[in-house]
């Protein structure tokens, strides 16, 4: 039997702050050259970079509205975040990586603790919380070639690089679409932090 195609379908998804609103610029000035100097890697489009706060995989759609009303719930208890983008960094590091990432650096502790009031909620939903420790970072790029040392080749481009600090005023519930040119990323709902300073 045909499957309705009006009924609502599981989906990929991930709670993540959205930074391509406010570090668009910066991140465009950053990514220009690497793109350039720096073949064998996928670089990300600009606003597709976010940082990411708990990946859930595939859920269905009343799993999405447990996760929308407790997303609603979390940014209700948090004031917006002062973040800052930092250096370059690699998983598992720069001279064989897989991953290019850069930093995400927020002085108060609230990042931190944003994190781990979503794990909480996580718990809390039945979802298994993230294992390993939260380093906050945005993926700018994939490496196509593996095995390769990066750290020369980003010297030149001038790694060694930061911004000022921006606010992130929400969070959102994003789904990831599989496409023949690369992963998608969309927003389908956002969480404004409302808590008063």
């Amino acid at each position: 039997m045909a499957e309705d195609p009006l009924k609502p379908a599981p989906a990929r998804v991930f709670l993540a702050i959205p930074l391509h609103g406010i570090f668009h610029q910066e991140i465009e000035n950053l990514l220009g050259p690497l793109r350039r100097e720096i073949p064998g890697v996928r670089w990300v489009e600009s606003r597709q970079v976010h940082l990411t706060l708990h990946f859930f995989g595939i859920v269905s759609p009343q799993e999405i509205e447990l996760i929308h009303l407790s997303s609603k719930k979390i940014a209700s208890l948090f004031s917006p975040l002062k973040v800052s983008l930092g250096q370059i960094g690699g998983f598992p590091d720069l001279e064989r990586p897989e991953i290019v990432w850069l930093g995400v650096r927020e002085p108060t502790g609230q990042l931190l603790s944003l994190q781990k009031a979503i794990q909480g909620e996580v718990r809390t939903l039945g979802f298994k919380p993230e294992a390993r420790p939260f380093q906050p970072h945005v993926t700018i790029g994939r490496v196509q070639r593996k095995s390769r040392d990066l750290k020369p080749l980003l010297a030149k481009a001038g790694y060694a690089w930061t911004t000022t600090e921006k606010i992130a005023d929400h969070f959102a519930l994003y789904q990831s679409h599989y496409l023949p040119e690369g992963v998608r990323y969309e927003i389908l709902k956002t969480y404004p932090f409302s808590k008063k300073a």
